[in-house]
């Protein structure tokens, strides 16, 4: 979640309040994967959250559960990208690496696919999409990820969703605290 899987890694921390909104939420799960839909509006403009949500080598000051994040790859459209983060549900807590091609596809779009055999993902595909909405910036995550590691059934998905709503809260106040104190 890089940030994207890492939004969907689950987190303890407790959110605080941001201008901006959590529309949408939704987790479900089919077999082993997590099936994921995300939609926040951020009162930051559009450009500024496209380049903090594609600043890979800093993403840990978008989310309490990055414990590090790098680009190890560059080309001209695409990036590859190691993310480590580490999140709690109950009492299992994980440490989690992804290692993901991030692609711009223009217009607000970004792709990213998690490699498998450098993550602890069998499979994971995500698409961002920052666009302008009403003075601020509309911010739609979709996901497919299937985790190597065990979730828990049936708590494990409501829990899930529980702790990504958190999650998404604090990437908005993140998102949005650099705003609120620029000059």
């Amino acid at each position: 979640m890089q940030l994207i899987g890492a939004l969907v890694l689950l987190c303890l921390w407790p959110a605080s309040s941001p201008a901006g909104e959590v529309l949408d939420s939704q987790v479900r799960r089919d077999g082993d994967h997590f099936l994921i839909h995300l939609q926040m509006q951020i009162d930051v403009p559009t450009t500024r959250v496209y380049q903090q949500l594609t600043d890979y080598d800093h993403l840990h000051q978008l989310s309490n559960m990055i414990v590090s994040s790098r680009v190890i790859a560059n080309t001209d459209q695409q990036q590859r990208v190691e993310v480590i983060s580490e999140g709690c549900v109950l009492v299992f807590c994980r440490r989690v690496t992804q290692v993901q091609t991030a692609t711009l596809l223009g217009q607000g779009y970004i792709r990213l696919i998690d490699d498998p055999r450098a993550s602890d993902f069998h499979s994971g595909r995500t698409l961002w999409h920052i666009a302008p909405d009403n003075g601020g910036t509309r911010v739609t995550l979709s996901a497919d990820l299937e985790p190597r590691f065990w979730v828990p059934p049936v708590i494990g998905t409501a829990i899930f969703k529980h702790k990504l709503l958190n999650e998404s809260t604090i990437l908005i106040n993140n998102l949005e605290q650099p705003a609120r104190h620029a000059p």
